[in-house]
């Protein structure tokens, strides 16, 4: 059984709490807006850069326009654009986006999983980040 572990520096997640503290007001305006442009943006790209491409003269969703972003408050889905296998220009492994099998590769890909796991720290803390973001709100506002 493969196993995927994560874990959040509490440090980290307690500065941008604090920072949270500062503009109490508008603090989910200014989430929602980061999640649903670069937040969104990070995790598609992430999920993408797992994507498997087969030695198959075809195409291949990783080199497509293979996803879905759906915005809710302070968060959002990405879906996956697949369709049954029989379909014409239908990614048939994306309708289990998670497990990537198709009829030639039977093995589990995880790379949603992976994806979405991996983009986590730089939503939160990489180059353009959430916690930057509030950075410079504030830095515009106080």
């Amino acid at each position: 059984m493969t196993r995927v572990k994560y874990e959040v520096d509490y440090k980290a997640i307690e500065q941008i709490e604090e920072k949270f503290k500062k503009i109490p007001n508008n603090i989910e305006g200014i989430i929602n807006s980061y999640l649903h442009n670069e937040g969104a943006a990070k995790t598609v790209k992430h999920i993408t850069h797992l994507m498997p491409i087969s030695i198959r003269d075809k195409r291949h969703a990783r080199n497509s326009k293979w996803w879905k972003i759906e915005d809710f408050n302070l968060g959002f889905t990405v879906k996956a654009r697949g369709g049954a296998a029989s379909n014409p220009g239908s990614f048939g492994y994306l309708v289990f986006p998670n497990e990537g099998r198709g009829p030639h590769n039977p093995l589990e890909q995880r790379f949603m999983e992976g994806g979405l796991e991996s983009s986590i720290n730089d939503i939160l803390f990489g180059r353009n980040s959430l916690n930057d973001h509030i950075d410079r709100y504030l830095e515009e506002e106080f």
